[in-house]
């Protein structure tokens, strides 16, 4: 598990959470660290890349890089999002420069509920790719126990993008809450005021202005360390992760403090 919070968080104390890793650690944290792996599982080849954060193996095997996500290409009539096909080329030419050769570090979980190889995945002289991506401002920083490895190095390379507003934080991204579309799906960056805490009997909702709620499920509480999510009302937050649709309303599960930032009122 990474380490929660640096020692100088008392410095920001308006945030917690994701927040203090995007605001409180500068720049120069992030010279020259490409968040390299402890170690290798397996060295291999890409066949084919889907996106920006999915390939196929020769050997058949998909695999979905952990800590990250990247904008969806177009399927299902549905447009690319923007930027889709810059992180998918930039994936693409990155393991051209290596002749498709990666090296693969798995996730304590392997695999997905879909079959996906779960893995951080290296250019064959340990650059991470992941961070290459969140460096270039072409991929968000998401957080899914128990794969957690990591996550405090991708958290700094998305911190340097996002203040010099490359890529995906150059866009007006972050959906306001208020004013989200009842059809709005998948992965999306919303921030809005925290009109409510709910509770059932494995969950904790944190209700937001316009209707959208994020699902905490009790057994991730453990990760919020900080501070109880429960102190949340009254607050604005931003959250990230995907967006469904259960029982005619908008849901978001929200997995660890990664995937939430808490700022000023507005």
């Amino acid at each position: 598990m990474p380490q929660a919070f640096p020692k100088k968080a008392s410095q920001c104390g308006r945030l917690f959470y994701f927040g203090l890793w995007l605001l409180c650690l500068g720049p120069t944290a992030l010279a020259g660290s490409q968040c390299p792996p402890s170690h290798i599982d397996v060295k291999t080849s890409v066949s084919y890349v889907y996106d920006g954060d999915t390939v196929r193996l020769h050997s058949g095997d998909k695999v979905r890089l952990i800590g990250i996500n990247t904008p969806e290409m177009a399927r299902d009539k549905r447009p690319a999002e923007p930027l889709a096909s810059e992180a998918r080329q930039a994936l693409i030419t990155l393991l051209a420069r290596h002749e498709q050769q990666i090296s693969l570090r798995y996730g304590q979980q392997q695999r997905d509920r879909y079959g996906r190889l779960l893995a951080h995945a290296y250019t064959p002289q340990g650059e991470s790719i992941s961070a290459h991506l969140l460096d270039a401002g072409l991929a968000s920083l998401i957080a899914i126990p128990p794969n957690l490895t990591g996550l405090d190095c991708y958290a700094r390379v998305e911190q340097r993008a996002r203040h010099q507003q490359r890529g995906l934080w150059a866009q007006p991204g972050i959906r306001d809450s208020a004013n989200l579309s009842r059809h709005a799906r998948g992965f999306t960056i919303v921030r809005g005021r925290v009109v409510r805490i709910g509770e059932s009997r494995h969950n904790l909702w944190l209700n937001m202005a316009g209707g959208l709620a994020l699902r905490i499920a009790k057994k991730d509480l453990r990760w919020f360390e900080q501070e109880s999510p429960r102190a949340l009302a009254g607050r604005h937050v931003i959250a990230r992760g995907w967006i469904y649709a259960r029982k005619g309303k908008q849901r978001m599960q929200v997995h660890h403090p990664y995937a939430l930032e808490v700022i000023d009122n507005e």
